[in-house]
């Protein structure tokens, strides 16, 4: 059974497929819905396992796209039946995809990835000293000590992340359109999506550059250029 592998969205019924190619080799077309389009390719399977290369070619088909049209990039291994039911899924939400496709044209996504970020944060030291000290007292004492010493941890440990942020915002932030930051607490890393213009591509890069030798101790890593997966506000269902 032929399915529809779909790849993303973009701001035209049609576009030039010239040696654009999908999995299996299959040709990558258009399924128009009004003024635009979601771009697909047949796959004779319902499932895809997301190895290097697979992953490779659904990054590559978006980044082909993206040199001429705006696109809404879809996830990996997004399966559906046919063009119909691509078709009336996608036709409710014609409006809010115009109005993502229209805020972004001309604009790609990069990926940041910080850690070593534990400098601000409690000294093991400090931490090992206490816990001595904490072993004569009863045990309950003991357990609401280290839930409270817990607690300082990682509120001290956010606090020095948050400051990094700032930092680090103050060089990326003035060439950007957007910025999206989080924080996983248990691994002590900040990641950022950040929403850039192609003409400031270099302006940007030289800002994540100019970040790192301004605090080495940092380990700052740039990925990109990507569609602009974060920040598509308005996503069609994945998993049809």
């Amino acid at each position: 059974m032929t399915m529809l592998y779909v790849y993303g969205i973009v701001d035209s019924p049609r576009f030039d497929r010239t040696s654009l190619k999908g999995h299996d080799g299959a040709d990558v077309f258009a399924v128009p819905c009004g003024d635009c389009a979601a771009v697909a390719s047949d796959l004779s399977r319902r499932t895809i396992a997301p190895s290097p290369r697979s992953v490779w070619l659904h990054e590559h088909v978006l980044d082909t796209l993206m040199r001429r049209h705006a696109v809404l990039p879809l996830r990996f291994a997004t399966i559906v039946p046919d063009a119909g039911m691509l078709r009336n899924r996608l036709r409710p939400m014609h409006r809010a995809l115009a109005g993502d496709l229209r805020r972004l044209r001309g604009k790609i996504e990069f990926a940041l990835r910080v850690t070593n970020i534990h400098a601000g944060w409690l000294h093991a030291g400090d931490a090992e000293r206490d816990g001595a000290a904490a072993q004569v007292l009863p045990p309950g004492t003991r357990y609401l000590r280290a839930k409270a010493e817990r607690w300082r941890e990682r509120t001290a440990g956010e606090d020095a992340a948050r400051r990094i942020e700032r930092e680090l915002r103050r060089h990326l932030d003035p060439v950007a359109e957007n910025a999206v930051w989080a924080l996983a607490t248990r691994s002590a890393t900040l990641t950022a999506s950040y929403l850039v213009e192609r003409k400031e591509v270099s302006a940007f890069v030289a800002a994540v550059v100019d970040a790192r030798a301004c605090h080495p101790a940092l380990d700052v890593s740039c990925t990109g250029p990507w569609a602009p997966y974060s920040f598509v506000t308005v996503r069609p269902p994945e998993a049809w």
